[in-house]
């Protein structure tokens, strides 16, 4: 989601073939201006126009739902094709395979029809693309190992696949249909009804449908699968928090990706972030029950990663010395109280980007058995009534692992710069030398003052409309 300063036009043209590794210069002044400068708050901190920022605007759809399935193997077409047979014992359906020829991505095209009496009929339960190992694309994902994605758009091909979800082993599969519920808050301990209320809608965006003939979107990928979390007081929106399924970063991957969480300008302080916070990993940990694979996860967890993260203040928090209120940066409210870390690149990323490392980070969560899984479910007023409550502002820290702004290296505990308190360092004197070369320029200052002296340097450029534009080039 783009970030809620009309007055900035950015662009985005980056070549490099400078270190990420290297001392850090005046060239990534531009990156600490986007993602590292405190701007002025705002009401909601990220722009909430999906036609703006050109990020799904999930959509509901009766019987529509999305299935991830982890196939790894030597073959996992085969491995795909012989799952699907013994599925088609038990279910009465058939798995069909094409590539097209002519294209040479790695692709396969997937589709389950259903059999009545051992023939098969015209019924299309869902579709689904998959790619071979050996192809460099956007469904090989290092997190996961190989997997296919389905997608079904009627009656039938909902309750087969939930049925297939239902039937296939724990961590290898995830469904999410693509439907809004609300969830209600309770008040008291006797259970009553409270006044505040999380809205979830999952689904594609809205001009995603099938067309006259009724065949769908061949273009199916899971892309434009979101989740929106609307937190209701009353009528009115007081936080939000925007949920992708496959991201577009250094590290692209299949799975829960937070793109934003913010509470209103005006209600910020009450502790609703961590109540809205506390709702989305519930529905995590409930619907995408795929395992990460990665060498980095630890044994059997989730894998849930953030991206574009920024100072943009989304909270207030309470000082626990003197009761006061401060704001809070999205960065600071990943890092310091929802436990995220900074994933560190490998591989050619380390070191040709130029891009900060915590502007993206990732958070293990459990994968919870199908036993723990029903068991909560039992127990979803017990859950509800241990949820954050409005009102409290007080933040327990839960600290990720950060990267030193001068080394990169990536740790615990890291040093804090005191006068802005968003820069972090490992030792003294990464911090004395990141000073002399860079930090000096943007420690404490606004956005507006940066800007001017960042147009004096010419690491901006000044358009004729009034706006600016940052020069990416700028250092190099």
């Amino acid at each position: 989601l783009c970030l809620d300063n009309n007055s900035l036009t950015h662009s985005f043209s980056i070549h490099s073939t400078h270190s990420s590794q290297s001392k850090m210069n005046g060239e990534n002044l531009v990156y600490d201006y986007r993602f590292n400068v405190v701007d002025e708050p705002s009401e909601w901190a990220f722009n909430w126009d999906y036609s703006e920022c050109g990020t799904s605007q999930p959509t509901p759809r009766e019987h529509h739902a999305s299935m991830w399935m982890t196939m790894n193997g030597d073959d996992p077409i085969w491995s795909t094709k012989q799952l699907f047979q013994q599925l088609g014992k038990k279910f009465g359906i058939k798995l069909h395979v094409h590539k097209d020829e002519d294209e040479d991505d790695g692709i396969y095209k997937l589709k389950v029809t259903s059999k009545n009496n051992g023939k098969e009929n015209k019924l299309i339960l869902f579709e689904g693309v998959m790619q071979v190992p050996n192809e460099d694309g956007s469904m090989n994902d290092p997190n996961v190992g190989h997997f296919c994605y389905f997608k079904c758009e009627n009656k039938a091909g909902f309750g087969m696949m939930l049925s297939i979800a239902a039937n296939i082993s724990h961590g290898y599969v995830a469904f999410i249909p693509h439907q809004k519920h609300d969830i209600n808050m309770m008040d008291d301990e006797k259970g009553g009804k409270g006044r505040y209320k999380i809205v979830v809608v999952s689904g594609e965006a809205p001009d995603i449908d099938a067309d006259e003939s009724g065949e769908s979107d061949e273009n199916i990928s899971g892309n434009d699968v979101a989740t929106r979390f609307t937190l209701l007081d009353g009528e009115e929106e007081v936080a939000r928090c925007h949920m992708t399924y496959r991201d577009g970063s250094w590290d692209p991957s299949m799975g829960p990706t937070v793109e934003m969480i913010a509470v209103k300008q005006s209600r910020r302080g009450e502790g609703l972030a961590k109540l809205l916070w506390y709702h989305v990993l519930r529905f995590i940990e409930t619907y995408f029950t795929l395992e990460c694979l990665n060498n980095d996860a630890p044994i059997g967890t989730i894998m849930v990663k953030a991206q574009q993260i920024t100072m943009q203040e989304v909270e207030m928090r309470m000082r626990k010395r003197d009761k006061s209120l401060v704001p809070l940066g999205y960065k600071h409210l990943l890092y310091d109280y929802f436990g995220f870390s900074v994933r560190a690149m490998k591989g050619a990323s380390a070191f040709f980007n130029r891009r900060p490392k915590d502007e993206e980070a990732v958070l293990y969560i459990p994968l919870l058995s199908k036993e723990e899984l029903a068991k909560k479910l039992v127990l979803t007023d017990e859950l509800l009534l241990n949820a954050p409550k409005p009102g409290d502002p007080f933040l327990r820290s839960m600290m990720g692992k950060r990267s030193c702004m001068y080394c990169q290296k990536v740790g615990m505990d890291l040093l804090r710069c005191s006068a802005c308190e968003i820069a972090v360092y490992c030792n003294a004197k990464c911090q004395k030398l990141d000073w002399k070369q860079r930090h000096k320029k943007w420690c404490n200052k606004t956005r507006e003052e940066l800007t001017k002296l960042m147009i004096k340097e010419g690491a901006m450029e000044k358009l004729p409309d009034g706006t600016c534009s940052l020069n990416m080039s700028y250092g190099m």
